[in-house]
């Protein structure tokens, strides 16, 4: 008995530290979402997502006062649309399944429709 009491003790202890780190607040419908881990593409990743996406039409202009870097968010206000990625590319890279994508002159950036901030950046 006493070592099933220490049991779930050390179980407890271990698991109030992982529910420190759940759901954060977004400006969603959702309210709370789980943050997602960092995503990291691998160079021929970069290069087959610009491939894929240089061919579609739809092409954005970046808002005046808008710097687009990692963990920036996507003004909306300003109506830059954001994309679903092409299905054939998800299906290539199956982590890109939750995001979105908009196109610029000389980029693209890979957005979380969720947060609507700026995941990774891909260039031409």
């Amino acid at each position: 008995m006493r070592t099933l009491m220490l049991a779930l003790l050390a179980s407890f202890a271990v698991a109030v530290p992982a529910a420190a780190q759940g759901p954060v607040r977004s400006d969603t419908v959702a309210g709370m979402v789980a943050p997602k881990p960092p995503l990291k593409l691998t160079d021929e990743q970069k290069k087959l997502v610009a491939q894929r996406i240089k061919g579609q039409n739809t092409l954005d202009k970046l808002p005046e006062g808008f710097a687009p870097v990692v963990g920036a968010t996507v003004p909306i206000q300003s109506k830059l649309p954001a994309h679903p990625l092409p299905r054939p590319l998800v299906y290539e890279i199956p982590v890109l399944k939750n995001y979105y994508y908009v196109q610029l002159d000389d980029k693209v950036l890979i957005v979380d429709p969720m947060t609507k901030k700026v995941a990774e950046i891909v260039a031409y």
